[in-house]
């Protein structure tokens, strides 16, 4: 009896790595950086480069954005508009442009007013300058709102320079479609699933360039831990986000990823260590920014019909202070 309930669980558990249960730990292991030759004697090392002649300017943007998200964070409406020039224009994700200091004091006034505890990031992936008083900023925007999970959306600002100071002209925000790997940057962190004696822990963080986000799980039962790795990224090919999974016991799965609302569609399929081929639909609705459901269906083993399992609750590890 105990032998089939192994190899119950063995199965289970391959196959719920496999399908994309296990939700993804970053293993960030850097190796170890080579050093650069030494300067010939008859060659002395070069000197370093002089910094670019627009570094003052991209520091004061920078400043300047950081300043943005500061007053959007204390939920200043009248602090923000004046940070726009006097006919600055701002589109929103849904498609609404405000125009003038007037209208966008009112439409952030009202936002303010419908949603608390309001913090913003924006990150920075770019800045450009095509004219000596223009600056053309590419980045996201990181919305946190009170308990519900993470927005990030894609930004653009043309910032103009007006007696010496940099003010915003023109901005524009672009939802997440799941189609952006950023729209994924709510998992980053560790996370926890507990149900009838089995522990799955993962952890989830961004590559160096964040081309994608890796995890690293582990699913502990009866004092056996299985361990593994996934990777999640965007398909070059079909521009479509793709999920790998590597299970150290040398069984292996992939999942397409779709969006539908807030629910993520991982339609699985992957093969067992002794070789066993599993399939099945993976479905995750984020529940608010520190918990999510995770249920799987439609599964199969070797073609063979499993039951679907009941949604399953995972929640964040608080990081320790």
């Amino acid at each position: 009896m105990r032998a089939q309930r192994q190899l119950l669980f063995r199965v289970t558990l391959l196959g719920v790595i496999a399908a994309g249960f296990a939700f993804v730990v970053g293993g960030n292991r850097p190796g170890r950086a080579e050093q650069p030759p030494p300067a010939s004697p008859t060659q002395p090392a070069s000197a370093a480069p002089a910094a670019p002649v627009d570094e003052p300017d991209r520091l004061a943007v920078e400043k300047a954005l950081a300043e943005f998200a500061k007053a959007f964070s204390k939920g200043d409406g009248k602090t923000l508009a004046a940070m726009w020039t006097v006919k600055g224009e701002y589109t929103s994700d849904d498609g609404t442009t405000f125009r003038g200091h007037a209208a966008l004091e009112k439409a952030y006034t009202e936002f303010f007013a419908k949603s608390e505890k309001n913090a913003l990031d924006v990150e920075i992936a770019s800045i450009r300058f095509p004219s000596k008083d223009t600056a053309v900023v590419e980045g996201f925007f990181k919305l946190h709102q009170g308990k519900k999970e993470l927005a990030v959306s894609k930004c653009s600002f043309l910032y103009a320079r007006e007696d010496g100071k940099w003010a915003i002209a023109i901005a524009r925000e672009w939802p997440g479609d799941g189609l952006m790997l950023r729209d994924l940057e709510w998992l980053i962190g560790s996370w926890e699933a507990k149900r009838e004696g089995t522990t799955v822990t993962t952890t989830y963080e961004w590559s160096k360039n964040k081309t994608f986000i890796r995890c690293q799980f582990s699913i502990a039962r009866d004092g056996q831990i299985q361990t593994g790795l996934q990777i999640f990224g965007k398909m070059p090919s079909t521009g479509e986000l793709h999920m790998w999974t590597f299970e150290e016991a040398g069984g292996i799965g992939d999942s397409d990823l779709t969006r539908d609302g807030k629910k993520w569609i991982h339609a699985a399929r992957g093969s067992t260590a002794d070789g066993k081929v599993m399939i099945a639909t993976n479905i995750i609705t984020p529940i608010d920014a520190d918990s999510f459901l995770w249920q799987t269906v439609e599964r199969s083993l070797d073609g063979e019909s499993l039951p679907d399992l009941p949604p399953i609750k995972v929640a964040r590890v608080k990081a320790k202070s």
